[in-house]
């Protein structure tokens, strides 16, 4: 059952993710940066639909063959949050630049 709640909670993120991708495009209109943006987090939310489909199949055949572990993983939640964070910087300093030379 923490496997399924695991995958359940991923599964709300990378909804959370995709449904601010989409509405992110559907309201930019005109502007390029804000579409482009919108578009880049798409793929993030992607990368986190992989990982938390590959975790619990991993862990779902751990379970069923008794296998003692480990079942934690740091890597890879940390890889996706760096790849997140740096989006948002990277669309903080897009905005910054455009605003102070644009």
């Amino acid at each position: 059952m923490a496997n399924e709640r695991t995958f359940l909670a991923w599964l709300h993120v990378v909804v959370i993710l995709a449904g601010a991708s989409v509405t992110i495009v559907t309201y930019s209109r005109n502007d390029v940066i804000n579409q482009l943006y919108g578009i880049v987090l798409l793929p993030v939310s992607v990368a986190f639909i992989f990982y938390s489909l590959f975790q619990y199949l991993r862990r779902s055949k751990m379970i069923r063959q008794k296998e003692p572990g480990p079942y934690i993983d740091i890597v890879g939640p940390t890889t996706l949050t760096v790849i997140l964070m740096a989006s948002i910087m990277t669309q903080f300093f897009v905005k910054l630049h455009a605003f102070l030379y644009g």
